[in-house]
C-alpha cells in the first residue's frame, strides 16, 4: 500500500474517532443525495414555474398542511389527486375516472355525457373537484342544452344540480313567447359565457363546488329540487342552503348538514354526471384533466399559491452547498495565500497588505452585502463574489502569522539559499503547512455563506430566478405565514438552514481536533 493511501486511511480512522464529525459526516451525505436526487425525483417543471407562471399550481390546495401532519392530529383528509392527459403517469388513471360518449338517441337529439368519478376516504371532504375537458361542437338547429347534472353518492342516492325543465326558459323574442317543448335547459343558463350553438376546440372546466355554491343554480334549480322532496326550505332558510350545501353533498346526513353546517363525511366514490344536448349537432371531446382539491398536500404542503414546498426545499439544497461550499473555498484560498505571500516578503509589502486586509476587516459586511445587492443586482455569483470579498481578511491574518514562523525553518532558508522562487518557495514549501487550517477552515466558513445568502434573499435581494431557503421565507414573511399558522411553510427552511450549518462545523471542529495538535487530546 502507497504512503498516501495509508495516510488516507490513518486521516479516517481518526477521524471516526469523534462522534460529532461522524454526525457531520452523515447529515453531509444525505444533503449531497437531496441536492443530487433532484434531477431524478424532482419535478422540474414546478421549479421552472414557480416565478414565473404560478398558474402552473392552480390544480393543487393553498396554504395546506402535509398529510401525515393532518394524520397526526387524528384527521384523515381527502388527499389531494391531479390526474393529466399530458403526464403518462396518470393518463391511464384520467382516462378511468373522467369519461366523455356522445350518443346519438332514437328521439334525433345527439347527447354528450360527461362522467366525473372520484374517491373521497377521508373524514374531510375535498376544497373542490372539477375537471377540464377539451371540447368542440356546431349545433346546426336550435341550440346546445343541459338536460340534467346529478352527482351519484356512494349509499346509492343521488343529488340532482339541474334536471330537464318542460317550462320555457329561454326569453321572450320580438314579443313571442318561446318554444313550450325544449329538450332542457339552455347551456348558458347553466354555464355563462359557454356558446349556444357553435364552439371551436377550446379548454373547458366543471367545477363541483361552483355548480353547489352558485345561487342562480340554487334558486332556479336546486331548492325547487329539494320542495319536491318534501323538505321545508324556508324553515332551513336560504343563507344556510348557500353556506352549507356543498357539505351537505358529502355528508351521511343531508338534510341536517343543511341546517347546522356539521357533517359526518358519507365515504366511498362519487360520480358526477353532465349531460348535454342538441339537435343536429357535431360534437367532440377530450378529457385534459381530473382534480380532487385535498385539505392536505404531500410532505410539507404548500403555500400561498398552492406550491409544494418539499419541491423548493429539496431543489434549495443544491443552491445552499454551492453557495456554502464556493464561498468557502474561494475564501480560505484567497485568504491563505494573501496572508502567506504577506508574511513570506516581510517588510513594506508586508505592512501595506496587512493594512489593506485589516480596512476589509473593518467594513461593516452584512450593510454592504446588502448596499450592493441593491445597487448590482442579486445574481447568485455576484452574491458569492461579494460574501467572498468581505469574508478573506480573516483567513489571512491567521495564515500570515503561521508564515512568519514557517518561513524560518531550515528547509525553507536552505530552499531560498538555492535560489528558488517566490512562488515555488510559497506554493511547495509554506502552503503545505497551512493545508490542515485551511480545510478546517472551509468547513467553518460554509454556515456564514449560507447564511449571508439566506439574509440577502429573506431580504427579497437574492437571485429572484433561484428558489433558495431565503426566498421561501421571505415569501412565507410576505404572507404572513407565522402570524396565520402555516408552520410547513416556515419551519423546514429554517431548520434547513440551522442544520446546513450544523454540519459543517460538527465536520470542522472535528477536522480541526485531528489536524492541530494542540487541540489533541
Amino acid at each position: 500500500m502507497s504512503l498516501t493511501a495509508e495516510s488516507v486511511k490513518g486521516f479516517f480512522r481518526e477521524y471516526l474517532r469523534y462522534p460529532i464529525g461522524i454526525v457531520g459526516l452523515i447529515l453531509f451525505v444525505i444533503l449531497l443525495f437531496m441536492a443530487a436526487s433532484f434531477e431524478i425525483y424532482g419535478d422540474q417543471e414546478a421549479i421552472k414555474n414557480w416565478f414565473t407562471n404560478t398558474q402552473y399550481f392552480e390544480d393543487y390546495p393553498k396554504t395546506v398542511p402535509p398529510c401525515w401532519f393532518e394524520e397526526l392530529r387524528g384527521g384523515n383528509p381527502t388527499p389531494t389527486l391531479v390526474l393529466r392527459s399530458d403526464d403518462p403517469e396518470t393518463s391511464q388513471l384520467l382516462a378511468e375516472k373522467l369519461r366523455a360518449s356522445v350518443e346519438r338517441g332514437d328521439d334525433g337529439y345527439v347527447r354528450l355525457v360527461i362522467n366525473m368519478e372520484f374517491d373521497v376516504p377521508g373524514n374531510k371532504p375535498p376544497v373542490d373537484v372539477y375537471s377540464t375537458l377539451y371540447m368542440a361542437y356546431n349545433v346546426t338547429e336550435g341550440f346546445m342544452y343541459v338536460e340534467k347534472i346529478y352527482l351519484e353518492r356512494p349509499d346509492g342516492s343521488e343529488f340532482v344540480f339541474v334536471e330537464k325543465s318542460e317550462a320555457p326558459q329561454l326569453p321572450i323574442v320580438g314579443g313571442l313567447p318561446a318554444q313550450l317543448q325544449q329538450p332542457g335547459v339552455r347551456i348558458d343558463n347553466v354555464f355563462p359565457g359557454m356558446p349556444l350553438k357553435k364552439l371551436k376546440g377550446s379548454s373547458v372546466s366543471f367545477s363541483l363546488k361552483s355548480m353547489a355554491t352558485s345561487q342562480s343554480l340554487l334558486q332556479r334549480f336546486v331548492i325547487p329540487s329539494l320542495q319536491e322532496q318534501g323538505i321545508d326550505v324556508n324553515q332551513i332558510g336560504f343563507g344556510n342552503i348557500v353556506t352549507n350545501l356543498y357539505k351537505a353533498i358529502f355528508s351521511t346526513d343531508p338534510i341536517n348538514s343543511l341546517v347546522t353546517g356539521s357533517y359526518d363525511v358519507l365515504n366511498g366514490t362519487y360520480r358526477l354526471n353532465i349531460v348535454f344536448v342538441a339537435q343536429d349537432a357535431e360534437i367532440s371531446v377530450e378529457p385534459e384533466k381530473l382534480v380532487v382539491k385535498g385539505f392536505c398536500f404531500g410532505f410539507l404542503g404548500t403555500d400561498d399559491q398552492g406550491r409544494d414546498l418539499f419541491q423548493g426545499l429539496i431543489y434549495g439544497t443544491r443552491w445552499a452547498l454551492i453557495v456554502g461550499l464556493l464561498t468557502s473555498a474561494i475564501t480560505v484560498v484567497f485568504g491563505s495565500l494573501y496572508g502567506i505571500v504577506s508574511g513570506y516578503l516581510g517588510g513594506l509589502a508586508d505592512e501595506v497588505m496587512l493594512r489593506f486586509a485589516q480596512i476589509i476587516y473593518s467594513l461593516p459586511a452584512l450593510p454592504l452585502l446588502i448596499l450592493f445587492a441593491a445597487i448590482i443586482g442579486g445574481n447568485i455569483w455576484v452574491i458569492i463574489f461579494l460574501i467572498v470579498a468581505f469574508s478573506w481578511p480573516g483567513i489571512a491574518f491567521v495564515t500570515r502569522s503561521m508564515a512568519f514562523q514557517i518561513k524560518s525553518e531550515p528547509y525553507v532558508e536552505a530552499a531560498i539559499a538555492s535560489g528558488a522562487s517566490t512562488i515555488r518557495v510559497v506554493l511547495l514549501y509554506l502552503a503545505p503547512q497551512v493545508l490542515p487550517y485551511m480545510f478546517a477552515s472551509m468547513a467553518l466558513s460554509v454556515p456564514g455563506a449560507v447564511i449571508a445568502e439566506a439574509s440577502l434573499s429573506f431580504l427579497n435581494l437574492g437571485d429572484p430566478d433561484l428558489v433558495t431557503w431565503g426566498k421561501i421565507l421571505f415569501e412565507a414573511q410576505d404572507a404572513g405565514a407565522a402570524l396565520n399558522g402555516y408552520w410547513w411553510w416556515v419551519i423546514p427552511p429554517g431548520l434547513a438552514i440551522a442544520v446546513v450549518g450544523m454540519t459543517f462545523v460538527f465536520i470542522g471542529n472535528a477536522l480541526d481536533a485531528i489536524l492541530n495538535p494542540k487541540l489533541k487530546r
